[in-house]
Order: structure tokens, then C-alpha cells, then sequence
């Protein structure tokens, strides 16, 4: 007996689970030696052994209960089979948009604060007030072949970003047992997008999920450059923003580490189905879009995947990739000597979106950085004529923005906005559309020319920016409804409208002031309505508002001063620290002080670049 009793203390300390046990054992509920570097488990699993730091947010035993405790609410079982049993339901609290109830974890080794709703101001103050909880969503998926929420997002989402496999393809790879632990990860994210479009709410429990998902997939599985791009988009625009550049640089990093840039890496990862080898080349070159897009938007350009040297070839219509039916592939080379190319050559789409990134990336190298009297014929010489040959290579009447039957491509839709961003930042600063003083706290603005030039000079900058506002008027205004495009345009489009309130301001009269404020107001109009998904699109029309209205002097006080900013470049980091925005949103106040203050940071409102940084030109656009 008494021995009995003393074998019994041995036993239990065996069984019992080290109070250092890493991330993924924890995740998995196993036991952990708490090896450093890395525990036997992961060792012997190839796994990605992390430790949470004390007191620093990582996952410690009461986050992980709160976890299971959450995500069994929302399933009433095991949110997954390693997890183990379900703790009993809890009432889910009322979570505002782009907040969170705990500390989670980004991807190993990083940790996020309590709030990171605060970080764009998106509290309960800032984000939609929801006056009722929304129902517990259901994270796991039951029949992914016909799930509504991987539906919702092929329906709503993917024409924008159309890198994943194609629906059909997925649902055949996620149901091989053999794949479908490397694709439930992504299937976790596109269902969460679905249910951001399906209920236009955040989801803390579709969070948890989708994290633990990303815990417990292997670290250098390509598939999650794919989920890591994805989730960073949904986290960025409900205004997680640290942690969604976190996701970016670590997807980057993962396809820079895989090769995925590399034209072997799509046939040595294709296992020789032609449809995967395509969607590891549209991985590669939406990773290279999508940092391009966030480089603007942050009003910085730490634009990291400009300077690889990427071979990957150049990806098809996107009839063909759903079609399944796909070509040879071209290469960018080819598409770089397309002027000398028979008129038979054609290129996708997605190859014209490439370039006009491209485009604007070059136009920027060459753009002068402060705007002086010698400037305008540089400008006109060199960088606009990278983005006018863009334009004036597209083949005539095969790349339509809209088809005969109202379907818009939405890849030739980017590809337009681009150049026509680009075009308004690098000419304005030259041109007669005069800053307010308001614009001085906006990323997209830039001192004036510190000596006026020639009025001739002048006189093509203000045409120049013209046309590309009204270009992008034209493309806001085609016909179809309801507005739903990526949420990227966001800045692209604010910048136009800013630069629209200024001709408003300082050039119409009469009959054109009377159309462009119906243009502002059409304009203001297709960002609210993008603003009902995506809460960091709706801040940035409370804050044009702001900006029309003082412009306008439809507030209690205004003025129509026109006073010059700083034109330094920041950089990532630093378009970050200036990105502070405070709880005052767009509301107006009763001096231009406070306005000021209010704002504190517009570079969210149109900081899809820094004019010293981003220049292109193009003046008109080849209506379809």
C-alpha cells in the first residue's frame, strides 16, 4: 500500500504538462518537455517551436482557455479534434469592430497589445455600432463544396485578388485527405471573408479560429503565403494594422524563403496539375500588387518586393484559370518588348495590372523629389512618358474595362486607377489645383513649387490632373451596382477627390463647379458604400467629409487659404508613427485648429502615396 502511494507522485509529475510548454503543444493540448531551442515534439515535427513571453500577451493557459472556451460557444464541440473536449458554452460579449476581448497571437513569436483597436482609432466611437451582438458565427466548416460563406467570398471577394485556386479546385484538394490539413488554414480565411460581406460584423471568434488554424499548419507550407496575404488584407482594413503588417512581412518573407519567385518554384509545387502551377504564379505576383498597394496606402514606399528579381512567368485570363484550360504561360520579358510583338499578341489582364504597377513603381525612381521651376520639364520627359506608354500599348479594343453584358474586369479596373493615382500626385504639386491648408496634414501632399513655373507649365500639369480625375469619375461611374470593388481603391480615390475639391475650390465656376460637386458626391457615395465592409474605407469618408466641407465652406468657419507642407518621403515605419489617428474621426469642429488636430494624420484618408514619393503621368483614359 504504501508503496503504491509513493509511485503515485512519480507518475502524476510524469503526466503533467510543463507550465513552459511551447505554443504548439499548448495549441494541441499535449504534453511539452520545454526543450530550448525547441521542444522534442516540434523537433521530431519540423514544427515552428515558439515560447510565449511572461506578462507579454502570448498565449498562457487562461488565454488558451478563454480560446477553447470562445470557439466551443460557437461550435458547441471541439473547435478542433486536437484541441480536446469542449468547455461549457459562455455568453460571447458584445466585441466592437477592430477590437478584441484578449491578447492573441499573430504568428509565432509575436504578440499583439490587449486593444489593438486603438491603434487607427477604431473603437466604439469609430468603427459601426452594432446595437445588438451579432449571432455566434460558425468558424468550422461543415461541407466546403457548398458552404455560403466560401460561396460569399468567390462571390464578393475573389475577382479582386484572384490568386487562390479556383472554387471547384479547392474543394476538390480540401477534400483529399491527403491535403487537407494544408488547406484548411486557407479555408478558415476565405470563410471569415465570406462572413465579413455575409454580416458587415467582426468576428473575435473567426480570429481565434483562423489563428489557431495558422498554429498548427507547418511553417513552410506555401499555402500559407496565401492565407498570411489574405488574413493580413481583412485585418488592415478593420484596422489592425500593426498586426496585419506583421502578416504582410511574414508572407513576403515565406515566398522570398520558399523561391516562390523563381519560375521552377510553380512546376517543382504543382505536383503537375497545370490549374496549382497558375495559382503559384498568381501567389507570387498578388503578394508583389498587394505590397505595392499598402506601400501607397501607408503613404510610404517600403515597396519590399519591388527589387526582387522575380522570373515567375506571367499569369492567364482569368476565363482560362477558372475554365482550367491554361495556356503556356508568357514572361515577363515578353511583355516588356510587347511594342515590337505582332498585333495578334495578347496579354492577360493581370499582366496589364503588373505593369502599371511597374510603371508607377519607375515613374517614381524617376520623379524629382521636391518640385521646383526645372522640374515640370523633367517630369514631362521622363516619368510621364513611363506611363503613358503603358497606355497607349493597350490593345485597342481588346482590354474593355467593362464587357458588352456590364461585367467589369476587375484587374484592368485596378490597373486604370493605378496610373491615373499616379498620374494626379506626380503633376499637382506643378500644377494650379492649390493645397488648402487643411490638405497639410495629408501624406498626399507636398509643398508647392518653391518658384512658379511659366504658365504654360502650369497649364499642362492642371490638364493633366484634370483628365486623370475625370478618368476616374468615368470608371466610379460605370454602370454596374451595387459599388463593390477592392477595398485598396480607396486611397486611389480619395486622392482624385482631393484633388477635385481644390478645382472646386481655386478653377470652376457655374455649371462646372455645379458637376463637380455632383462628382464629389457620387464619389463619396461609392466609398461609403465599400465603408459598409470594410470599416477603415468608412473613416476615410468621415474624414473627406471633414476636408469637403472646410474646403467648401459648408462648415461653421473655413478658409480658402493655401498654405505649403513638408515634402519629406517617410518611410514605412515612419508613415506609421504618422498615421495616429485620433477619436474625433470626421466630426467638424469650430476652428481650423481643431480640424487640424482632429485629423491629426490624413494619410489614411488618401495616403495612397506620398506625392514626393509616387509620380506617374497619363492624361487620358481609352474609354471601352
Amino acid at each position: 500500500m504504501s508503496s503504491s502511494n509513493s509511485d503515485a507522485p512519480a507518475r502524476n509529475s510524469k503526466a503533467t504538462r510543463s507550465s513552459l510548454a511551447c505554443l504548439p503543444c499548448r495549441a494541441r493540448h499535449l504534453r511539452c518537455d520545454a526543450k530550448k531551442p525547441e521542444c522534442s515534439r516540434c523537433a521530431e515535427s519540423s514544427s515552428d517551436c515558439q515560447y510565449a513571453r511572461s506578462r507579454r500577451g502570448g498565449l498562457d493557459r487562461a488565454a488558451l482557455a478563454e480560446r477553447r472556451q470562445r470557439l466551443a460557444a460557437a461550435e458547441g464541440r471541439p473547435s478542433l479534434r486536437s484541441v480536446g473536449p469542449a468547455p461549457a458554452k459562455v455568453p460571447q460579449p458584445r466585441v466592437p469592430v477592430g477590437q478584441n476581448s484578449q491578447p492573441l497571437l499573430l504568428s509565432p513569436g509575436l504578440t499583439i497589445p490587449d486593444d489593438p483597436g486603438p491603434i487607427l482609432g477604431l473603437g466604439f466611437d469609430e468603427g459601426p455600432y452594432h446595437p445588438t451582438p451579432p449571432a455566434t458565427p460558425q468558424v468550422q466548416v461543415q461541407d466546403v463544396e457548398n458552404d455560403a460563406l466560401v460561396n460569399l467570398y468567390y462571390k464578393d471577394f475573389h475577382r479582386f485578388h484572384p490568386f487562390i485556386l479556383p472554387r471547384r479546385h479547392l474543394t476538390k484538394f480540401y477534400q483529399d485527405p491527403g491535403r487537407e490539413a494544408s488547406f484548411r488554414p486557407l479555408v478558415a480565411v476565405v470563410r471569415f471573408i465570406g462572413y465579413v460581406y455575409d454580416s458587415k460584423q467582426w468576428s473575435a471568434s473567426f480570429k481565434d479560429f483562423v489563428e489557431l488554424c495558422f498554429l498548427q499548419a507547418s511553417p513552410n507550407d506555401p499555402v500559407m503565403v496565401q492565407c498570411r496575404l489574405l488574413y493580413s488584407i481583412v485585418l488592415f482594413w478593420h484596422g489592425y494594422k500593426d498586426e496585419s503588417k506583421r502578416e504582410m512581412d511574414a508572407a513576403v518573407q515565406l515566398a522570398l524563403r520558399l523561391g516562390m519567385h523563381r519560375r521552377e518554384f510553380a512546376a517543382e509545387n504543382g505536383c503537375q496539375d497545370p490549374v496549382l502551377e497558375e495559382c503559384w504564379r498568381r501567389t507570387w505576383w498578388i503578394l508583389f500588387i498587394t505590397d505595392a498597394f499598402y506601400a501607397g496606402t501607408l503613404g510610404a514606399m517600403n515597396f519590399a518586393t519591388l527589387d526582387v528579381e522575380a522570373t515567375v512567368d506571367l499569369p492567364c485570363e482569368e476565363a482560362e484559370y477558372e475554365s482550367g484550360e491554361i495556356p503556356e504561360p508568357k514572361t515577363w520579358e515578353e511583355f516588356e518588348c510587347r511594342e515590337f510583338a505582332s498585333d495578334d499578341t495578347s496579354f492577360s489582364s493581370f499582366a496589364y495590372l503588373i505593369g502599371a504597377v511597374r510603371c508607377a513603381a519607375l515613374a517614381i525612381s524617376v520623379a524629382p523629389k521636391v518640385a521646383v521651376k526645372e522640374t515640370s520639364a523633367q517630369v514631362i520627359a521622363a516619368a510621364d512618358s513611363v506611363v503613358d506608354a503603358w497606355l497607349l500599348l493597350l490593345p485597342k479594343g481588346d482590354k474593355p474595362v467593362i464587357s458588352k453584358t456590364g461585367i467589369i474586369d476587375e484587374l484592368m479596373f485596378q490597373a486604370h486607377l493605378v496610373i491615373h493615382v499616379a498620374t494626379i500626385g506626380l503633376h499637382r504639386p506643378l500644377s494650379d489645383l492649390r493645397f488648402n491648408a487643411i490638405e497639410s496634414v495629408s501624406s498626399c501632399a507636398r509643398d508647392p513649387p518653391a518658384d512658379s513655373p511659366t504658365p504654360d507649365q502650369i497649364n499642362v500639369h492642371t490638364i493633366r490632373v484634370l483628365r486623370s480625375v475625370e478618368a476616374q469619375i468615368r470608371l466610379l461611374a460605370l454602370p454596374a451596382r451595387p459599388f463593390n470593388h477592392s477595398p485598396f481603391i480607396t486611397c486611389m480615390v480619395s486622392e482624385g477627390t482631393l484633388a477635385l475639391l481644390s478645382a472646386c475650390n481655386f478653377l470652376y465656376k457655374g455649371k462646372e463647379l455645379a458637376i463637380a460637386r455632383d462628382q464629389i458626391r457620387m464619389t463619396i457615395g461609392c466609398l461609403k458604400a465599400l465603408g459598409e465592409v470594410w470599416p477603415r474605407t468608412a473613416r476615410n469618408v468621415r474624414e473627406i467629409q471633414t476636408i469637403a466641407r472646410h474646403v467648401l465652406g459648408l462648415g461653421p468657419k473655413s478658409t480658402k487659404s493655401n498654405t505649403p507642407r513638408s515634402s519629406g518621403v517617410p518611410s514605412l515605419s515612419g508613415g506609421e508613427g504618422q498615421e495616429t489617428l485620433g477619436s474625433e474621426g470626421g466630426q467638424t469642429s469650430n476652428s481650423d485648429d481643431d480640424i487640424l488636430a482632429s485629423l491629426a494624420s490624413v494619410d489614411a484618408v488618401c495616403g495612397w502615396y506620398s506625392s514626393s514619393d509616387f509620380a506617374t503621368d497619363m492624361s487620358w483614359w481609352t474609354g471601352q
